[in-house]
């Protein structure tokens, strides 16, 4: 652990305050940044306690995505960062993800950020997506939403028994 990569305020946001997670993430070489995996690997913490303590830490959260770079590949990078929060109990809105993206060829960074920051295609559908994201929430924290279960299922179809229980 590194004390000083503020991780520890990534947890308590995730697991104890956090109703949505909005991450964003440029492409980077075909995937989504080095700092996104970084961050990801070290929320395999989360995902333990699901697979190894029957525990799930993030129930009834909401997730979302906005994806901007000068590469192709976005619906790579969304399908990686839908699979990971998925499996660590966050659910989903209609249309997750947000994306841009000017093509490969497209590798002056410059350029790509005057685009974003004058875009208002991508300023409303930013703001489309935190709506829809917080309205979901909403559902979730008025009980209008029936709370989930967890159920094995997915890649972790086998059969998990955790003290002699299995998971339900």
């Amino acid at each position: 652990m590194d004390r000083t990569d503020q991780m520890d305020l990534v947890y308590e946001a995730f697991v104890h305050w956090a109703d949505v997670i909005l991450v964003a993430t440029p492409i980077r070489w075909g995937c989504a940044s080095s700092l996104y995996y970084k961050m990801v690997e070290r929320c395999n913490c989360i995902q333990n306690q699901e697979t190894i303590a029957s525990r799930v830490l993030l129930k009834n959260k909401v997730a979302a995505f906005i994806i901007t770079g000068g590469q192709d590949n976005v619906q790579g990078v969304a399908g990686q960062m839908l699979t990971f929060f998925a499996e660590i109990g966050c659910q989903f809105p209609q249309h997750p993800f947000i994306a841009h993206s000017r093509g490969w060829s497209a590798e002056d960074m410059e350029n790509n950020i005057r685009f974003v920051e004058e875009s208002a295609e991508l300023k409303d559908g930013a703001r489309g997506l935190a709506r829809r994201s917080v309205d979901m929430a909403k559902l979730f924290l008025s009980g209008q939403h029936p709370p989930l279960e967890l159920v094995a299922g997915g890649r972790k179809a086998h059969s998990l028994k955790l003290s002699g229980q299995p998971i339900t």
